[in-house]
């Protein structure tokens, strides 16, 4: 195994504070988990906070800093994509029932998180993709749409990893009928599924490619009291109209 650099282990360090369980460590607290030394870790805590990408707070712990915010605001200013994706999102929620949502997610380390959200009434629902929350690529339309167009080795690994919720979630007991979901996930125009990320949304979602790799979605998440069948037959249109869209975008940002 290749032995990491010090700028790997940065890296790693400061990727430590995106965890979810836990969002504060003390210095002797990340040693341990990187397996390194307390001197050598301090050294690295001190570069970051003189950085402001992690600031000291009681009890000798640590946090994200404000430089972080800083990096999210030129992210939504100047991410094409983003920048794209808001007039098109704001046009799909017009042919969209009230309380709607769309939502913009990139595909990333092996989750997909959403990236942007547009909405006129927002409404709550018991499970979100909130901006920011990584989210499993076998739950719900803006992760499927993405799974589908993986290539089939780096989808077999996941399944192998996680089978049991492949199957929980309607993708097949057994490889062989998830590669058939997948199949007919890939085929379609949009990818729609209800009840998935709790019983009170639906979600309709299509693709994003960036030189023939899938690198996100776009989806509309609608009430389930909403989305009658004649609802998203109308809406499918819609989505599937911004997914290539934002498609034609990102190449066209290559060209340039």
């Amino acid at each position: 195994m290749k032995k990491k650099s010090s700028q790997d282990r940065l890296l790693i360090l400061l990727g430590l504070f995106a965890h979810e369980e836990k969002s504060a460590w003390s210095v002797e607290e990340a040693a341990e988990y990187m397996q390194l030394s307390t001197s050598h870790t301090y050294r690295y805590f001190r570069s970051l906070s003189s950085e402001g990408f992690i600031v000291a707070i009681s009890s000798g712990r640590y946090v994200l800093g404000p430089a972080i915010i800083e990096l999210d605001r030129r992210m939504r200013m100047d991410d094409p994509m983003i920048g794209t994706a808001k007039q098109v999102m704001q046009t799909m929620l017009k042919s969209a029932p009230s309380k709607s949502m769309a939502i913009l997610c990139r595909y990333f380390r092996g989750q997909v998180m959403c990236v942007h959200e547009e909405f006129i009434t927002r409404a709550e629902y018991e499970i979100s993709y909130e901006r920011g929350l990584p989210r499993p690529l076998y739950q719900g339309s803006a992760s499927k749409v993405v799974l589908a167009h993986l290539p089939i080795r780096q989808v077999k690994r996941y399944y192998n990893k996680y089978s049991e919720q492949f199957k929980q979630f309607g993708l097949g007991s057994e490889w062989n009928e998830v590669k058939k979901q997948l199949r007919i996930l890939r085929n379609s125009r949009v990818v729609s599924t209800q009840g998935e990320l709790g019983e009170s949304a639906c979600g309709i979602s299509a693709p994003i490619f960036d030189d023939k790799q899938v690198i996100g979605s776009i989806s509309l998440v609608v009430p389930v009291n909403l989305a009658s069948a004649d609802v998203k037959s109308n809406l499918f249109p819609i989505v599937q109209a911004a997914g290539e869209h934002l498609t034609l975008s990102m190449q066209s940002e290559e060209v340039n």
